[in-house]
């Protein structure tokens, strides 16, 4: 697989845009329907994915609404800066931050899985008035506390993030991407082997690798030690939608229901479904975005 080879999603197009250096890859399709009075949606992947993971999301939301779907550094098909510091995901937030300015986007609202949910929230904490809300399948709050007894469920952490984590990307048949990939869907779910296969070709080359290693060490060493210690705000000026799935071993909703509280943050759980929600469930991810967008 070349570069710039991608998998085809009908009605997506594909361009490329420079921010402060570093080359960020953009899906983009609905942009007929780009207007002042309908917020664009920007849709962010977690890992081991990129922007493939809406390809059932795109389309039926680009009915209506300006979609874009951005590849994260060092995943699918940007750049891929090196070192630990560049995958903080606060710097990761910072540069969607900027990709929204540079894309001329005027308060969109951020829909995010797994990691790219983080981010969404991150940005939304870090650049007060830049987004409109914020969508946030399988996910906790960046300014929620996890219980020491819930721990065991982040243990797949320092094995992508350790020392041996850049090897286990990309070689031993890529063990570890296929267990997570299987081990955090719920049991009636099957991968189309093709689809599984477009997500493990990435971290066939070294750099991707180190970056799939790098998202976990920086976690691990930069910002775990900060959560709760003003790592982020407390978003309150937007309203937020957080969707975990019941059957997610990792991101329970009991976990993600420690954001309830606030009058902006609504919990809604999806039935049925593991991590990958937008691949197990995206007919009902999609309906709970057109829900949430009623309210702009």
């Amino acid at each position: 697989m070349t570069e710039r080879t991608l998998p085809v999603v009908p009605g997506v197009e594909h361009r490329w845009i420079d921010v402060d250096g570093v080359s960020l890859h953009v899906a983009e399709a609905g942009e007929a329907h780009r207007s002042a009075d309908r917020p664009t949606l920007v849709l962010l992947h977690g890992w081991p994915q990129h922007w493939f993971c809406w390809r059932h999301v795109m389309p039926a939301l680009a009915e209506t609404h300006h979609v874009i779907a951005l590849d994260l550094r060092g995943a699918g098909w940007s750049d891929v800066p090196e070192g630990t510091e560049a995958y903080d995901k606060r710097v990761i937030a910072d540069e969607v931050a900027r990709a929204i300015e540079v894309l001329g986007l005027d308060r969109p609202v951020l829909v995010g899985h797994d990691w790219g949910a983080w981010t969404s929230l991150l940005v939304a904490s870090r650049h007060e008035g830049l987004v409109r809300g914020v969508v946030a399948a399988a996910i906790v709050a960046p300014w929620e506390d996890v219980p020491w007894y819930q721990m065991w469920r982040f243990a797949y952490q320092p094995i992508a993030g350790g020392p041996g984590g850049a090897f286990w990307h990309r070689h031993g048949r890529q063990t570890l991407l296929k267990t997570i990939f299987r081990a955090g869907a719920s049991p009636r779910f099957r991968w189309e082997r093709s689809v599984r296969e477009e997500y493990l070709a990435r971290f066939r080359d070294p750099a991707r690798a180190r970056a799939g290693q790098s998202m976990y060490r920086a976690f691990l060493l930069k910002e775990i030690p900060q959560l709760g210690r003003g790592y982020a705000r407390r978003v309150d000026d937007v309203p937020l939608l957080f969707l975990p799935g019941t059957g997610d071993l990792v991101l329970a909703p009991a976990l993600v229901r420690r954001a309830e509280g606030p009058p902006n943050v609504t919990v809604t759980e999806i039935s049925g479904t593991g991590h990958w929600i937008p691949e197990e469930r995206p007919a009902e991810l999609v309906g709970h975005v057109r829900d949430f967008l009623r309210q702009f």
